[in-house]
């Protein structure tokens, strides 16, 4: 038996958390075979004009070849002679074995490439074996026109049903729930149709999606023809109407309830309905609608699936890089000793007693010799001692022999640093996409007690408007961001290098990466690139509800903290990213509060320097455009660098 292909539609919909509790392939074989066995069953209690509708056969063959196909027709067969007896239900049971049997001949993959094999042999089969009891029947006008009914119904429903499994068209899937009303109007405890129960359920957990109306006519349609207690398409056509546009659930309960019986009120439908349609409305506000008509939060859920299995395997990829074995004691530096005697010593006269009766005082002096040689990358002769220099008759060829294979040791360690550099490189970036593909956005919505107020001030050298510093801010839910990137050298090469950091830090923030992440990764694009290209950063990060914020900095001038009475300076110089990985390479990070109306200064290599300092001190406005100007100002004549300055301050939120 070969294995049902998972599929995304309606199917799969209903089973999904059963299978997930699962966690096995039999396990789903099983529960999709048991809800098929179900369904079959279910629908053999279809009805239309008092004759059965061969909707079980129509489920088998849309089902193709496979173990629930089996299981819906056996369901199928329970069902055709629980509601309609043994002599009524040898036609449709001996019509679906046929299905299975033509299934079995042509092959799984004949079926499922033919989207036409499926209904047509539930056309076919249907029509031979009641041709044979319409010849009993000496083809009777009632007969015949009932004969007609069961073959196209069992055309339609095969195409239906087999594109609402596959999840391919959104009326199918409507079709076949409303199919599944008409086949539990055969059901009836205490005396009321269960189909009515079903197709008022799906009819109010409609009225909040687009498809209240079709939901409405379809269900409707289907107990008229089943049930034929009056005119419920009708009723439930004015429920839907009457809650249209209705968001409060509550209200839209009401109205829903309301138009049913005002629609049994003015059509004579039969009052069982208003039984039905009370615990179906209430069973339909904890039914997710959207979800079980295939609208776009089931879509959604398979993006979002998606993107969780991404990024699961991409925080896998990354585990697998840093979780590397310990690392070795180096066997090399003994390997260099080993390869200079092989080249050198082997032809010598006095070999077996250097490297054979005094191999062990040799390897002593040897590696005695081996520290300063190692520590320097080059071999002296004042290296060795002075026992194996008389001894030795070939030392500068020894030499020279044990210089080259040091060569070849440094560029070997060389290679593997760069490469446990370049891996740590990519498994933070693998890291970070991780985290970008599993972010959530916050649903709820915060009030912010603050809004922030930026002043921003640039110019180039010599008073050019082209400056290759860079800044921006911009606010991410609760929290407003500012970047300051000033990018190596000056003019447009500069200008483009601190742009396209601030894009990449700026677009991994709002991808829902922190900070130091998004930095990190920046600090790593820089190292794989390797053609000296750089940017320094400045990276505010302040909370617009608190007031609080933290500052992140690498390779950038000190910034400065204006309160009323003073000026705190904060950072030290230290090389940009793009240098090396570690924890010797990464960005300092200070707290700092912006509650209080403090403004936060944040400068160039350019615009910093005693001057900046000064005027910060000497400033008394609570301007921060005014102040970001006069620090550029003030610095015109001290450098040939270009000038930012980037000044925040947070102001209080006034309530109306």
């Amino acid at each position: 038996m070969m294995k049902v292909q998972t599929r995304t539609g309606l199917w799969s919909g209903i089973l999904r958390r059963l299978v997930r509790w699962s966690g096995h392939p039999v396990a789903e074989q099983v529960l999709r075979s048991l809800a098929a066995l179900a369904v079959g069953f279910v629908l053999a209690g279809a009805s239309a004009a008092g004759t059965y509708l061969p909707l079980s056969v129509a489920l088998a063959a849309g089902l193709h070849l496979s173990l629930p196909a089996f299981a819906a027709y056996a369901g199928g067969c329970v069902g055709y002679v629980v509601f309609w007896g043994v002599d009524t239900a040898v036609e449709p049971m001996a019509a679906g074995l046929l299905v299975e049997a033509c299934a079995c001949i042509f092959g799984d993959q004949v079926s499922r490439k033919n989207r036409w094999f499926g209904p047509g042999c539930a056309m076919l089969f249907t029509a031979l074996v009641g041709f044979l009891f319409l010849l009993e029947r000496r083809f009777v006008p009632d007969a015949l026109w009932r004969y007609v009914l069961r073959i196209a119904v069992a055309g339609g429903a095969a195409f239906c049903f087999r594109r609402a499994v596959n999840g391919a068209d959104q009326m199918c899937r409507l079709v076949f729930l409303a199919c599944l009303c008409a086949g539990l109007c055969a059901v009836r405890p205490v005396g009321l149709p269960l189909g009515l129960v079903a197709g008022c359920l799906l009819a109010a957990a409609a009225v909040d999606t687009p498809l209240a109306l079709p939901v409405a006519v379809l269900c409707g349609l289907a107990l008229d023809i089943s049930w034929g207690g009056g005119c419920v398409t009708a009723v439930l056509t004015l429920c839907a109407l009457a809650c249209q546009n209705i968001q409060r659930q509550l209200p839209r309960l009401g109205l829903w309830l309301g138009g049913a019986l005002l629609g049994v009120l003015l059509t004579g439908t039969d009052y069982m309905l208003l039984a039905a349609a009370l615990p179906g409305a209430v069973l339909a506000q904890f039914l997710p609608g959207a979800r079980l008509f295939g609208l776009a939060p089931a879509a959604q859920s398979k993006s979002e699936q998606r993107l969780q299995m991404a990024s699961g395997l991409l925080e896998q990829l990354s585990l697998c890089l840093t979780q590397t074995r310990p690392v070795q004691p180096d066997p090399e530096t003994a390997a260099v000793f080993d390869q200079a005697a092989e080249r050198v010593c082997r032809m010598c006269s006095l070999w077996d007693q250097c490297w054979g009766k005094n191999l062990q005082e040799t390897c002593d002096e040897l590696n005695r010799a081996a520290p300063a040689m190692m520590g320097r990358g080059k071999a002296l002769r004042d290296d060795l001692p002075a026992s194996f220099v008389n001894r030795c008759r070939h030392l500068e060829g020894f030499l020279t022999a044990v210089n080259r294979e040091l060569d070849d040791l440094s560029c070997r360690r060389q290679y593997r640093s760069r490469l446990r550099e370049s891996r740590a490189v990519l498994a933070r970036q693998y890291h970070a996409l991780s985290q970008a593909l599993s972010y959530e956005p916050p649903k709820e919505t915060v009030a912010c007690r603050f809004q922030p107020e930026l002043g921003f001030r640039s110019q180039g050298r010599r008073g050019d408007s082209l400056s290759g510093d860079q800044g921006t801010g911009f606010q991410w839910g609760r929290w407003y961001f500012v970047l300051l990137c000033d990018g190596m050298g000056t003019g447009k090469g500069a200008a483009a290098e601190a742009g396209a950091a601030i894009q990449v830090l700026k677009t991994l923030i709002q991808s829902g990466v922190k900070p130091t992440e998004a930095m990190q990764l920046l600090n790593g694009v820089y190292i794989l690139r390797d053609d000296g290209g750089f940017s320094t950063v400045d990276l505010l990060q302040a909370d617009l509800v608190t007031g609080e914020a933290r500052l992140y900095k690498w390779g950038a001038a000190p910034s400065y903290l204006k309160r009323r009475g003073s000026v705190e300076k904060i950072g030290t110089a230290s090389p940009p990213p793009g240098l090396g990985v570690g924890e010797a390479h990464r960005p300092e990070g200070a707290k700092l509060s912006l509650s209080r109306g403090e403004m936060l200064v944040l400068v160039s290599d350019g615009a910093g320097g005693e001057a900046a300092e000064r005027f910060i001190r000497q400033y008394g406005g609570l301007s921060p455009k005014e102040l970001a100007s006069g620090v550029v100002s003030c610095t015109q004549s001290e450098g040939e660098d270009d000038r930012t300055a980037a000044v925040l301050a947070l102001r209080p939120v006034r309530s109306l």
